[in-house]
């Protein structure tokens, strides 16, 4: 595959990574909406609580979407992958450590009742890839490093 065709690919995927991102910005604004329309009141609080980890799942999403399209545009792998695996990987395992513990937490704080909810896997399994996205990123970066400095000598 040339650069031209990575280029073009990443170009293609940046945007098609685009609509589920405003998809979800939408359905942010749409659910926000409904808690001002429906008064707000006490629900506040526990929306804020139950949607915060959505905001670290839009965040990594739009840090894929940024390296797609520092990739488009010609950077290098090397300059960019590291630093999204590691910024990407770290927002989608503290968006699941907060959903598995953060929110029931939370709500019971706000609540003063205990909030029990059912185990759910795929949290869990976002954590996990969120956490080897962060160690690959960082073992790419020091690859990058070491390549640099052998680069050097020759």
């Amino acid at each position: 595959m040339t650069e031209q065709e990575i280029r073009r690919n990443a170009r293609i995927l940046m945007w098609l990574v685009t609509v589920p991102l405003c998809l979800l910005l939408l359905l942010t604004i749409v659910l926000a909406g409904n808690v001002v329309k429906q008064g707000g009141g006490h629900w506040v609080p526990f929306m804020l609580i139950y949607y915060t980890p959505m905001a670290f799942y839009i965040a990594a999403i739009l840090m894929v979407r940024s390296a797609l399209a520092r990739i488009a545009s010609g950077d290098l792998f090397a300059a960019v992958l590291p630093s999204l695996f590691s910024r990407a990987g770290g927002a989608l395992l503290f968006g699941s450590l907060f959903k598995e513990f953060g929110v029931p937490l939370l709500t019971w704080i706000v609540s003063g009742a205990p909030y029990i909810r059912p185990f759910e896997p795929s949290a869990v399994t976002l954590g996990i890839v969120g956490a080897l996205l962060l160690v690959v990123g960082q073992l790419l970066g020091k690859a990058s490093t070491a390549q640099d400095e052998l680069g050097q000598f020759v």
